[in-house]
């Protein structure tokens, strides 16, 4: 139905798991990426008119941010509006596991510095967070957001601090979320500056994980952004010594671990136990029609949606409209893990 739903190699995961040799057109939309907000608000908003015939794929059912049963997750009817699958990166780990895929875990730590996109800018001292990693973690792995690979200013303040510089690549890569599973196993500490998707999946994974340093601002319009609200509802994870048996069970239950599903129950959800004609048109040209109309402001969004993205206009994703346009749906990779791009 939506670009979305095939970010960060999450379909071909799921496809794997459902038996399928390719991936298919969903009928509704998959949550990419863990959000403090309802994914209804964060990533459905610009498909908030599209009924309950297209599914809302949450990852979980017991977010501390958010209730599936919050006004905001039902139709008007009171039918609710999410069924729970579980984070796709739950069911590759999974698969890993049982393949024994998984890279030994090395003494190293791994950061994941708060990243910005094409549209949402982050303003913050790389600089002085790289040697306050340097001092605290000595010479560590850095994973940089694509974005962020393209500033010379960034890359400059991590390499000059003795850091190696990796990527997972860009996020319609099917390969990404095989590159973040081997980054996450392979090494013992997991940090970031902002509690994010990458820190909860460390946590699963095995590792310890940490978040500590220069907080950045996210987009133009600082009275939105999450990260007070993180440290309100994730006190846990903000401590100087955390208990990580806690962490990794609060990161389970905001991946939803207690969410996957069994293969036949997820292709029923996608919509892969039948036809897929009309989520094939959804994706090629009703789906992107829809996006344009609330982008360039033709149509309400869904109230609140988007909310770190007010202030920009219409030409911000003009600039960039491949971001946001399908494109050919992607291969299941062969292996279930990959190695990081070196920079």
């Amino acid at each position: 139905m939506d670009i979305q739903n095939h970010y960060y190699g999450h379909s071909a995961v799921l496809a794997r798991h459902c038996g399928l040799p390719r991936v298919r057109h969903v009928a509704g939309l998959i949550q990419h990426g863990w959000t403090v907000t309802s994914p209804v608000r964060a990533q459905f908003g610009d498909f908030a008119g599209w009924g309950p015939s297209r599914r809302r794929l949450s990852w979980t059912s017991t977010s501390r941010a958010w209730s599936p049963e919050d006004p905001e997750s039902r139709f008007a009817d009171g039918s609710p509006m999410l069924d729970a699958i579980g984070a796709p990166y739950l069911y590759l780990l999974r698969q890993a596991q049982q393949a024994d895929a998984l890279p030994a875990r090395e003494d190293r730590t791994l950061v994941l510095p708060m990243h910005g996109t094409a549209l949402l800018k982050v303003a913050g001292d790389h600089a002085a967070y790289a040697a306050q990693v340097r001092e605290k973690e000595g010479s560590a792995t850095v994973s940089l957001h694509i974005d962020d690979l393209q500033n010379e200013t960034i890359v400059r303040a991590w390499e000059g601090a003795g850091h190696h510089i990796v990527s997972s690549g860009e996020r319609r890569d099917p390969r990404f979320i095989a590159r973040v599973l081997y980054l996450m196993a392979s090494s013992r500490r997991v940090v970031s500056n902002r509690l994010s998707t990458s820190v909860m999946y460390g946590a699963v994974t095995g590792a310890d994980v940490a978040v500590y340093g220069p907080d950045y601002a996210l987009g133009a319009n600082p009275d939105v952004d999450p990260g007070l609200q993180m440290r309100r509802w994730w006190p846990e994870f903000h401590e100087e010594n955390p208990d990580q048996d806690q962490l990794r069970r609060i990161a389970g239950e905001e991946l939803g671990a207690g969410d996957v599903r069994e293969p036949a129950d997820l292709k029923r959800l996608l919509g892969w136990d039948g036809p897929t004609t009309r989520p094939f048109v959804e994706y090629w040209a009703s789906g992107p029609w829809a996006k344009a109309q609330a982008v360039l402001g033709w149509k309400a969004r869904h109230e609140g949606a988007h909310e770190t993205e007010v202030g920009l206009s219409p030409w911000h994703w003009i600039r960039h409209p491949f971001q946001h346009l399908p494109s050919p749906l992607p291969r299941i990779p062969k292996d279930l893990v990959s190695e990081p791009i070196r920079h």
